[in-house]
């Protein structure tokens, strides 16, 4: 389904507890502090992460929002999607 074994990764949604955009930045927060995604990387499509969980679309971005606000992540509209800043980033944020 994947080239990239990590575009394969999702959320764990048996996981998900509390407000659900709360929980998928965690866990994106938890995939990059655990060495899955390094500086750099590129995070599943925001539609991909929706469509495969169940959830609106707006769910996720909200998600994704969140990551970036902590200095993980930044989105590169029209020019690659979602990257992944590393986990030095949040903690100085």
């Amino acid at each position: 389904m994947f080239k990239d074994p990590k575009q394969g990764w999702r959320p764990d949604f048996a996981r998900l507890r509390g407000r659900v955009y709360l929980a998928i930045a965690a866990q994106i927060e938890e995939a990059i502090s655990l060495g899955i995604f390094a500086p750099g990387d590129r995070l599943p499509s925001q539609r991909a992460i929706a469509d495969d969980l169940g959830f609106h679309l707006n769910k996720v971005n909200a998600a994704f929002r969140e990551a970036a606000r902590r200095g993980l992540i930044r989105s590169n509209v029209g020019r690659g999607g979602t990257v992944v800043l590393g986990q030095q980033v949040a903690h100085s944020a």
